[in-house]
């Protein structure tokens, strides 16, 4: 639905601000790069890009504003083996997930770009520009032990199976996000267009690794030291004396865990004839 209402936003400013809004309909797919920031990669470290894929459908209206939805695909990976951090190489954490992200976004081109085979428009084959938008992602993050990979989240590492202790309950495997960025768009030849975009999606979860509060006593674990929550809590002590005391920081909860997105993209535009002598 706020897909909807942004579109009839759009085409309501448009039409404020004197420009007939022609709706061209372009359908387009990419691959990239993903690269997630948090509590297990503090500085956007190279080591955590892993690939992605999108679809998206743009929306182009006029020359200057597209309204643009997609579905992407990724993955998210992070290793405290890889951080330059004396305390992270120490906590021996580790994730990594499938996500699929669903967004809608505000294009601004620019230039006048114009693509239209069927309109003599003067104007640019190729513009930069900036989106915003918004939307939800699902994830799921898992870790490997011993060979075998289990699923983080049902195991309430930081004491969430316990809310006697926590007060809170498991952290669900779907948040909200917003998305700004930038990016470029080449119009090829006749409806097909090449682009290069970049998004920061800034989540409202600290969960996407699982990891974000404090330390807790394994008597809070389901099955205390005897299941593999235990084991998977505190890694620490697979190097060396355990370093997970009871109230010690196991993430930092000053802030939530992000993303961002490098696509190149190739797209379809399709064009309907125009009457003679219409415009934008």
């Amino acid at each position: 639905m706020y897909q909807l209402g942004l579109s009839i936003l759009l085409v309501f400013t448009l039409k404020l601000s004197g420009q007939a809004p022609k709706l061209e309909h372009e359908i387009g797919i990419g691959a990239g790069f993903a690269n997630y920031y948090g509590d297990l990669n503090t500085q956007f470290g190279i080591d955590a890009v892993r690939p992605a894929a999108t679809v998206f459908w743009r929306g182009n209206y006029g020359y200057r504003f597209c309204l643009k939805t997609s579905l992407s695909y990724m993955q998210l990976a992070a290793d405290d083996a890889n951080s330059a951090s004396d305390f992270q190489k120490q906590r021996n954490l580790s994730f990594h997930s499938t996500v699929t992200d669903v967004q809608a976004q505000v294009e601004f081109n620019f230039l006048k770009y114009v693509k239209n085979v069927y309109y003599n428009e003067m104007g640019s084959p190729f513009t930069p520009y900036l989106s915003f938008g918004a939307g939800v992602l699902f994830f799921n993050p898992k870790t490997y032990f011993k060979g075998q990979e289990y699923a983080l989240q049902p195991l309430g590492t930081e004491g969430q199976t316990d809310q006697s202790y926590t007060q809170q309950g498991k952290y669900h495997l779907y948040a909200l996000s917003i998305n700004y960025g930038c990016g470029i768009k080449f119009h090829v030849k006749r409806n097909i267009s090449l682009g290069l975009d970049f998004r920061i999606h800034r989540t409202m979860t600290d969960y996407l690794d699982d990891v974000s509060g404090k330390y807790i006593s394994a008597i809070n674990l389901p099955e205390a030291d005897k299941g593999i929550a235990y084991q998977l809590f505190d890694r620490s002590k697979e190097l060396g004396p355990a370093i997970g005391s009871p109230g010690r920081q196991r993430g930092s909860m000053n802030g939530n865990d992000d993303f961002a997105n490098l696509f190149l993209t190739i797209s379809w535009t399709f064009f309907s004839p125009a009457c003679p002598g219409e415009r934008y």
